[in-house]
């Protein structure tokens, strides 16, 4: 083991006919073209590496798309264009009707998450069938990788949702807040590490690990998340891997920042913009001096052309790999759990191993050229104040995890604390800005999704640009 590498290019999806059987709200699809369980059986052996591609292409294609909007929600980036859809992310005053978010979030998230159950079923089906005996090693690898991107999918249901709902494979008769979403998930991945560390698939188990830390750490069990992450070893990545085969199966981030000769559609805000609230990314000198950030250099250009164009430089190829677990979230994970409880020395000594070598990883995994004299990373000093030091551990997840949908997550959880703080940016009143630091659950399944009602976006006490 493994029998798979841990990161796939993506390739189409086989789609079970089973999928369809029984869905009541976004998981309605034509069934027409799918296949059927009885022409699985009928490919046999050959078909089970198809479905767990499939199984890994749904969840890649819901991440890119994931971070693009999670950048723009929070600071990261700005729209670049004049689309409503997207300026409603950007002002944080979402319609549960907004387009985009269905199509690129709602959706492939949902999708990724009834696919990945789905799979690990029929899976579990043919592991004791002798017809598919030459292949029970692929089986089992894809049952941990069924329940792995399972358990993350999950997760970001938890992270990005006011509340969130299943139907298909294991249906909810009503909507899930955030912590009984992240306990889900929180079981779903210790099943993946179990599942994994049987067959010796160490990359799977480790990555169940990091999710693990992560539920955790929302649920502010800060010990447990601790122990569990370092479980994980510093130079540990687990990837998500696109191809240059097609337009589709690009990162998503790389082609809307970069745009491939075309216009780009979100930049990193540098604080000139009117229309967009003066959004400036409140680490934009300190990332553009480490060569993450291109100011304004020439032969780009924005959709609008009143908007300069600031490139990222983290994914700058077709093909860029988009960074889903890490030995480096482990650490920051476990920087912040002694500062919670005051370890400040040992808190210290983790952040400023991982400020050491930063601009050298970086260069190593992105291409990023090292930074010129005066702008590495120096060690930092904690003040044993709290308050201040989450802060600066909120910074350095910023810069650790940048465009990887952790900003998302982490503005989110330091305001549900009742002494928390707002990394959010600030409402940009003058353009009928809103408060929003969660999405609503989207339109098109309230509408189709018998257990819920056309109020149930959020709870009932929340409304459109104060969704939480």
């Amino acid at each position: 083991m493994p029998i798979f590498r841990s990161r796939f290019r993506r390739c189409a999806p086989l789609v079970l006919g089973l999928f369809a059987a029984g869905c009541e709200g976004i998981l309605d699809v034509d069934t027409s073209g799918v296949l059927t369980p009885d022409d699985l059986d009928a490919a046999g052996p050959s078909s089970i590496v198809p479905i767990i591609n499939g199984v890994i292409y749904d969840y890649h294609e819901a991440v890119d798309d994931i971070v693009r909007y999670a950048a723009v929600f929070t600071d990261e980036m700005i729209s670049a264009g004049s689309f409503d859809q997207r300026l409603q992310v950007d002002l944080r005053r979402i319609q549960p009707s907004n387009p985009a978010i269905t199509n690129a979030v709602y959706t492939p998230l949902h999708q990724a998450r009834h696919l990945a159950d789905t799979t690990f079923l029929v899976l579990q089906s043919r592991l004791s069938n002798p017809d598919y005996s030459s292949v029970t090693g692929n089986i089992r690898a894809g049952m941990a990788l069924s329940k792995l991107y399972g358990g993350y999918s999950r997760l970001w249901l938890g992270e990005l949702y006011c509340w969130s709902i299943l139907s298909g494979t294991y249906p909810e008769s009503a909507p899930v807040l955030p912590d009984a979403r992240m306990r889900e998930a929180l079981q779903v991945l210790r099943e993946a590490e179990s599942a994994a560390t049987v067959i010796g698939y160490q990359q799977v188990q480790l990555a169940a690990l990091v999710g693990q830390a992560r539920a955790h750490l929302w649920l502010g069990e800060y010990e447990q998340a601790a122990a569990v992450a370092a479980r994980v070893p510093r130079q540990f990545v687990y990837q998500a891997e696109y191809s240059q085969n097609s337009p589709s199966q690009y990162n998503e981030v790389y082609a809307e920042t970069h745009g491939d000769a075309s216009p780009i559609v979100t930049t990193v805000g540098d604080g000139a913009v009117s229309g967009r609230g003066f959004e400036v990314f409140e680490h934009f000198e300190q990332f553009a001096g480490l060569n993450l950030i291109a100011v304004r250099p020439p032969g780009f250009f924005a959709q609008s052309s009143t908007i300069p164009v600031n490139v990222q430089l983290l994914y700058t190829r077709k093909d860029s790999e988009m960074t889903i677990a890490s030995g480096v979230e482990a650490l920051l994970i476990r920087a912040e759990t002694d500062v919670r409880f005051g370890r400040t020395a040992d808190a210290a000594a983790l952040l400023n191993d991982l400020r050491s070598d930063y601009s050298f990883r970086v260069a190593v995994s992105s291409r990023v050229e090292f930074p010129g004299p005066g702008f590495g990373l120096e060690p930092i000093t904690l003040t044993g104040n709290m308050s201040d030091d989450l802060k600066v551990i909120a910074d350095e997840r910023a810069r650790e995890l940048w465009l990887t949908g952790d900003r998302f997550t982490t503005s989110r959880r330091f305001r549900r604390e009742a002494v928390g703080f707002d990394l959010f940016p600030p409402v940009k009143t003058p353009n009928g800005g809103g408060d929003d630091v969660a999405f609503p659950i989207a339109q098109e399944e309230l509408d189709a999704n018998p257990n819920l009602t056309s109020a149930q976006a959020c709870p009932a006490d929340q409304m459109i640009g104060s969704w939480r």
